[in-house]
C-alpha cells in the first residue's frame, strides 16, 4: 500500500528465531541482517494472519503456521524443566537445605530456603493455572 505522507510502500517483515517468529516490523526497507546465526529477518509483506510466536518453517519457501495447544505444552514443559533445573543448580550451591538441617542457617538464609521450596511448587504446578498452556503466569524466581 502506499503511505500518503511519504509516498514509500510500507512492507512487513518478520525475524524468524529458529522456527519462531519472535517480532513483526513495518519498513519501508528491509531491517538490517541479524548477528545471530539462527535468526533471519524474512519480507511477509501482504500476510495479514501471521503473529508473533508462529511456527515458521523453510522448504523452499516460507510457510508461517498457528501454534497448535500441543506446541504451547511441550513449550511449557520445556520452560518449567528449564526453570526447575535452574532452581535445582541454585539450591545445591547455597547449600540451604544442608544449613537448616544442621542448625547454621541464618534466619535471612531459612527464609530464603522457604521461598525457594514456594517458588519451585509454583513452577512445578503450572498446569494448574487457568490460563495454561496458552496464557502463563510464571513466577518470580526469589534470588
Amino acid at each position: 500500500f502506499m503511505n500518503k505522507n511519504r509516498g514509500y510502500e510500507m512492507n512487513l517483515y518478520a525475524l524468524v528465531e529458529y522456527i519462531k517468529v519472535t517480532q513483526l516490523k513495518e519498513s519501508e526497507v528491509a531491517p538490517d541482517p541479524t548477528l545471530s546465526p539462527g535468526s533471519t529477518w524474512v519480507d511477509v509483506t501482504g500476510n495479514t494472519d501471521i503473529r508473533v510466536g508462529w511456527k515458521a518453517e523453510f522448504a523452499g519457501s516460507w510457510t508461517f503456521t498457528a501454534p497448535t495447544d500441543q506446541d504451547y505444552r511441550n513449550e511449557a514443559q520445556a520452560q518449567k524443566w528449564q526453570l526447575l533445573n535452574v532452581a535445582s543448580n541454585w539450591l545445591l550451591l547455597n547449600s540451604l537445605g544442608f544449613k537448616v538441617e544442621t542448625g547454621v542457617a541464618t534466619p535471612e538464609e531459612q527464609a530464603l530456603l522457604l521461598a525457594h521450596k514456594q517458588y519451585s511448587i509454583a513452577v512445578s504446578d503450572i498446569e494448574k493455572q487457568s490460563g495454561y498452556p496458552t496464557n502463563i503466569i510464571w513466577p518470580v524466581a526469589p534470588y
